[in-house]
C-alpha cells in the first residue's frame, strides 16, 4: 500500500507518494544524491545548482547505462550457457543411447 513520504533535499521538502516497502530505499537514494552534490560542490568549487545538479544527474544517468549494459551482456552469456547446457544434454542422452545399443 501506497502512503505519502516526506523527503528533506536540499532544503527542500518534498511530499511523494510511495509504497511503504521502498520508502527505507527512497530515503536512502535522497542521502547518496544529497551526498554525490555535495561531493561534486567541494570538488569542482561551483556555486550554481543547476550546474551541478545536471553533472550529477548526467553521470547518474551514464552509471544507469553502463548498468544496464552489463545486464544485458549477462543476460545473454547466460541464455548462451542455458543453449550449450541443452545441447551437452541431448548429447549426453544420444551417446548413453547408443551405448545401451552396444551393450546388448
Amino acid at each position: 500500500m501506497s502512503e505519502n513520504i516526506e523527503l528533506r533535499i536540499f532544503g527542500q521538502v518534498l511530499r511523494l507518494h510511495c509504497p511503504e516497502e521502498q520508502q527505507s530505499a527512497l530515503r536512502e537514494a535522497a542521502l547518496q544524491l544529497e551526498q554525490r552534490v555535495g561531493e561534486l560542490k567541494e570538488r569542482s568549487g561551483m556555486l550554481q545548482m543547476d550546474r551541478v545538479l545536471s553533472i550529477v544527474a548526467l553521470n547518474l544517468t551514464f552509471e544507469l547505462q553502463q548498468e544496464k549494459r552489463k545486464n544485458q551482456q549477462q543476460d545473454s552469456m547466460l541464455h548462451r550457457i542455458q543453449q550449450l547446457d541443452a545441447s551437452l544434454s541431448s548429447a549426453l542422452a544420444e551417446v548413453g543411447a547408443d551405448m545401451q545399443i552396444v551393450n546388448k
